[in-house]
């Protein structure tokens, strides 16, 4: 915008000098209204002047609006150094963190020492255990000298000991024909007594019923006897109370009624005899009866008697059939056998069943070695996958939190990127409006200035935002590698593992078979000596293996000594990060 001014005032003479005053000549001079002249000039003063309030009034809204900027980012600033407070107090208590850290990190450390120090005398002590067990061993292999001597004596005792067997067997073939006819003569004289006894049962039974019926008979007289008896006894009563009461009559009566009175007694004196006698026949079919049931008694004991003895006799038919049987099967085994026409050949056989038991307790042996050591290996391998595990959330959780803050740092920068933008706006109509207000130019330099020097701060800051950003990036792609490869080992570790649990079964499998191949016979530590030193020989294994799992055991704790220390590194590392990160 062109500022007008209006022309200056020009004298109507202009060759009187300086010094001479215009009313020193005394001339008349005509005097000129300057309002024609100036009217253009006051029209354009006062558009110039309304142009000029507008343009203050622009000018002063603009400062204002810097102001209120200028307030805002101040209140960013205070915002920005307060959280930088927080972060600088986050920083101390970081340096703190790692400082206890590297406290444990030194308790760690010197528990490592102890436990190093602990393996270490475990070590020396294995060692002495370890010459011990040598020395066990020497002394094992001298028993096991000794029990081979031993066996061959055995050996020799078992010939003798078979030719006696022989022997013992041809006399039990020979006592077995005898028992045979001796069974066979009994079998048929236990039928015939069967026959005579079963017949004389059946006549005691007969007798028995017989017996019971006239029991039954003689009860039923005995009642009608005892109910006579008793009708008699109360008639003899009544006569008696008659004569009693016929006493005095009779003494009074005549001798014609003498005759009648003898009449009556003579009846009732024969009555009584006949009712005696009945009495008598009765307490004889009383006594008849008593012995009857003695005789039913001793024939129940008979009866009971030869029960028992059919008894026995099915058991002698059982036991005999089992014989039989076990002759049967024995039979039948000797024929099974291969490589077996005749007796001679048993003790052959005998012998090379236990040099195959003696390979099969050795292969035993080698087997739950292997089977121990598979045992530890899975442990192992289990800890390892748990610690693996462990590992693998651990970094799940700090990659949690590593894009957590990478989030947050996105927020920032965003937000921090728009207030640039403004204030990049902002910058670009002042620029603008320079040309335009040279007045208030010097008012807003200052303003824009310190607008440069934040904007500048901004950038730096979300620069070094951004280097976070980049270094947080990095680390979240380390981390997800190192996620990765504790997967990929993880799977490793499994896999291991089915292998070696398909091992195990595939032993355990093996084992079950040899134990079964050794339960076809009584091949026990008690019954023969060979088998003792086949025992001697599987503990010197033991020992053996026990040595070699005591060593490996020492290279485990030697590796995870490493991986300890690896760790510990690792975190040292994983903590000056974090603290470069905050």
């Amino acid at each position: 915008m062109i500022l007008r001014t209006p022309q200056q005032r020009k004298r109507r003479v202009e060759s009187v000098s300086e010094h001479e005053s215009p009313v020193s000549d005394r001339r008349l001079v005509p005097y000129v209204e300057p309002s024609d002249e100036m009217v253009c000039t006051y029209h354009c003063r006062q558009m110039v002047k309304s142009e000029f309030f507008a343009a203050l009034n622009t000018a002063e809204k603009q400062i204002l609006d810097f102001k209120s900027r200028l307030d805002t980012l101040n209140n960013d600033l205070c915002n920005s150094e307060e959280e930088r407070q927080k972060y600088r107090d986050h920083f101390y208590s970081v340096e703190q963190e790692l400082q206890a850290s590297k406290g444990r990190e030194h308790a760690l450390k010197e528990q490592l020492l102890k436990e190093i120090t602990d393996y270490q005398e475990r070590y020396h002590t294995q060692l002495k255990r370890c010459s011990e067990l040598e020395v066990q061993l020497k002394k094992e292999v001298e028993v096991r000298r000794n029990a081979e001597l031993l066996a061959e004596t055995a050996e020799e005792k078992a010939a003798t000991v078979e030719k006696e067997l022989l022997l013992v067997a041809e006399k039990n073939e020979r006592e077995k024909n005898r028992l045979h006819l001796s069974f066979l003569h009994l079998q048929d004289e236990s039928k015939l007594s069967l026959s005579r006894v079963n017949a004389e049962l059946e006549r005691m039974r007969i007798r028995a019923d017989s017996f019971e019926q006239e029991a039954e008979l003689l009860k039923k007289s005995l009642v009608d006897l005892k109910e006579q008896l008793n009708e008699c006894l109360h008639e003899k009563s009544q006569l008696e109370c008659k004569l009693s009461s016929c006493d005095s009559p009779l003494v009074k009566a005549g001798p014609s009624e003498y005759p009648t009175l003898v009449k009556h007694l003579k009846d009732e004196l024969r009555k009584a005899e006949a009712e005696l006698l009945e009495a008598r026949q009765l307490k004889s079919f009383r006594m008849n009866k008593e012995l009857l049931i003695e005789q039913l008694l001793e024939e129940k004991g008979h009866r009971q008697k030869a029960e028992m003895e059919l008894n026995q006799l099915q058991e002698i038919q059982v036991h005999a059939h089992m014989l039989e049987s076990e002759l049967a099967s024995w039979k039948s085994l000797l024929n099974q056998i291969p490589d077996v026409s005749c007796h001679d050949d048993i003790p052959r056989k005998f012998a090379l069943l236990q040099k195959e038991t003696i390979e099969s307790m050795l292969k035993v042996g080698e087997t739950n070695a292997r089977l121990k050591e598979l045992q530890v290996t899975l442990e192992m391998a289990n800890l390892n996958k748990e610690h693996a595990e462990k590992e693998c959330k651990l970094e799940k959780e700090k990659a949690e939190c590593a894009s957590l803050e990478v989030k947050k740092l996105e927020l920032m920068l965003s937000s921090v990127s728009e207030e640039c933008e403004k204030l990049k706006k902002d910058v670009v109509s002042l620029t603008k409006r320079k040309s335009g207000l040279s007045s208030s130019c010097q008012t807003t330099e200052a303003v824009s200035k310190d607008l440069e020097t934040l904007l500048e701060q901004k950038e730096h800051s979300i620069r070094g935002l951004e280097s976070n950003l980049c270094q947080q990036r990095e680390i979240i792609n380390r981390q997800h590698a190192e996620i990765k490869l504790l997967n990929e080992s993880l799977s490793v570790e499994t896999k291991k593992v089915k292998s070696l649990e398909r091992e195990n079964d595939r032993l355990r499998s093996e084992i079950s078979l040899l134990e079964s191949k050794l339960g076809h016979g009584d091949y026990s530590a008690a019954n023969t000596k060979v088998l003792r030193m086949v025992n001697s020989l599987g503990i010197d294994n033991e020992a053996k293996c026990t040595i070699e799992i005591l060593r490996a055991e020492l290279q485990k704790a030697k590796a995870k000594l490493q991986a300890i220390e690896e760790l510990s590194g690792q975190s040292g590392i994983m903590l000056s990060c974090l603290c470069l990160l905050q």
